[in-house]
This record gives structure tokens, sequence and C-alpha cells, in this order.
């Protein structure tokens, strides 16, 4: 049962009981008549009235008390309007403080973490500004570092330049020494050498000039020859492995049946007389020989 209720019951209980204690007194209060045995009826008129007046006194009350009761409903319905208002107001107001304790909340909770991402972000600036302090440190020590290896090297290469000047120049004079000795042998070497080579030549021509000979009889026992060659020549390039075996003959011009006779007379023998001695063999290995039939 609401609060409004129980305020509504009380409030008729305490006009019944306003109106019981009227209707009391007034019938407590109305002068008894006396019974007149003379004249009966005047008494019956008189009671007539009274309940008359007695039946309009209670309406009366009865519309006061209704007119209470309708004022006191709607009093007490403005009364729970207004409370129901007064609640709603409540409610909204708690609802409005939960809203702003919230968003205060959100708004120190984004204050603390912009305070700490600005802390994050001086901390890096700091801790950058120390690693380029370190940096720029480190750089200049390794610049002065460098100039100073530099500037050592630069020395150590202006005297080791200056050793290796002095060490070349002695060189020079010692190779020009040198070299005028080793010129003067050479001379007299290349002297000795080309008197020497002089002599072999023309013991390599003479060697040569004989196999070429011996070659050539060779070549002439084995070729087959009739009259219809005389007169008639042919040119071959012969070529020969070391040992004197024949790996190539040419034709060079000449008359065809003699050059095809002379051929197979080259090849007739396994191999060609040829020297051992390799400066000879390097004339013979390649030569150029002209047959001519001795008829």
């Amino acid at each position: 049962m609401s609060k409004l209720r129980i305020a509504v019951i009380i409030s008729l209980s305490m006009h019944l009981v306003v109106v019981g204690l009227l209707i009391g007194g007034y019938f407590s209060t109305t002068p008894k008549e006396i019974p007149n045995p003379f004249n009966a009826a005047p008494i019956i008129e008189a009671k007539v009235v009274d309940e008359t007046q007695i039946q309009k006194q209670l309406q009366k009350v009865k519309d006061e008390q209704n007119a209470k009761r309708l004022k006191e409903e709607n009093r007490l319905k403005e009364i729970e309007r207004k409370a129901a208002l007064a609640e709603q107001k409540r409610k909204q107001q708690k609802l409005d403080k939960k809203k702003a304790e919230q968003a205060a909340a959100a708004a120190r909770e984004k204050q603390k973490k912009e305070k700490a991402k600005a802390q994050k972000l001086e901390e890096d600036r700091k801790r950058k500004e120390l690693a380029k302090k370190k940096a720029e440190a480190q750089a200049k020590r390794e610049k002065e570092k460098r100039a100073k290896e530099k500037r050592e090297k630069e020395q150590k290469a202006l005297k080791e330049a200056e050793r290796k000047r002095q060490e070349a120049e002695r060189k020079r004079q010692e190779a020009k020494a040198k070299a005028e000795q080793e010129k003067m042998l050479n001379e007299q070497l290349q002297a000795e050498q080309a008197a020497r080579q002089a002599k072999r030549s023309k013991q390599v021509l003479t060697e040569v000039q004989k196999y070429q000979a011996l070659i050539k009889q060779t070549i002439q026992r084995n070729l087959i020859v009739d009259d219809a060659m005389k007169g008639k020549s042919c040119r071959l390039n012969i070529r020969m492995a070391s040992n004197g075996l024949v790996t190539q003959v040419t034709e060079l011009g000449g008359n065809t049946i003699l050059c095809r006779a002379a051929k197979a007379a080259v090849f007739k023998s396994d191999t060609l007389p040829v020297s051992r001695e390799p400066d000879v063999y390097q004339q013979l290995r390649e030569i150029n020989l002209t047959v001519e039939p001795e008829l």
C-alpha cells in the first residue's frame, strides 16, 4: 500500500469522526418537548420539523464532507504529481550526476593518459637529445682521432716516401752501374752468340741442304717415269713429323702426270731422311721441292 493511499484513508477517518461529533452534539443540545396531554397535534409537527432540519443538516455535512474529500483527493493527486515530478527530477539529477561523474572520470583518465603521453614524449625527447649529444661527442672524438691518425699517417708517408726516394736513388745508381756492366757483358755475349749463330747457321744450312738432297734422292729412287715426262717438272710441298713420317703432300704446280707419280714416290717410303737436331728439323718439317725425272 502506497503512502498516498494511507494518507487518504487517515483523512477520511478524521472527517467521519468530526461528522459523528457534530451529529452527536446536535442531538444532545436539542431541547426535549414536554408532553402536552391536552394538545397532541403540536407534538407531531415539532417532530416532523426536527427531522427535516436534521436531514438538511446531514446533507450539508455530507456535501461539505464530499467537497472536503474531493479537495483532499485533488490535493493528494497534486502531491502525487509533484512527488512523481520530484522523483523524476531526482532520478534525472542522479542520472545527470552519474553522467557528469563518468564524464569527469573519463576526463581525468584522458588527462592522465595525455599527461603520461606528454611525459613519455618528454622522456623520449630527453633520451634522443642525450643520445644526440653522445653521438656528437663520439663523432667529435672520432673526427679528432681520424685527424690525428691522418697527420701521423701523412708524416709517416712523408718519411716513407723520403726513405723510398733515397732507396730508389741508391738502387737507381746500383742499377745504372749494373746495367752498364750488364750492357758490356751482353755486348760481349751477343758478339759471341752472333759468332756461334753464324757458325751454326752455316752448319744448319749445310745440314738442311744435305737432307734436302737425300730426300730428293729418295723420291727419285721411288719415282716411276716414262718418256712422256721428259723435260717436265712438278713442285711439291711436303710436311713431315720429327721421325721423317710424311703427313701431307700438296701440289704447287707442274705436269699433272708427273705430279701424280711424284706424290706416289713420296708416300712409297715410310719415312724420309730427316735430322734429329731440332733446329735442323725446323727447317725440314715443311719444305718445297721441284721433282724432275732423270731419263
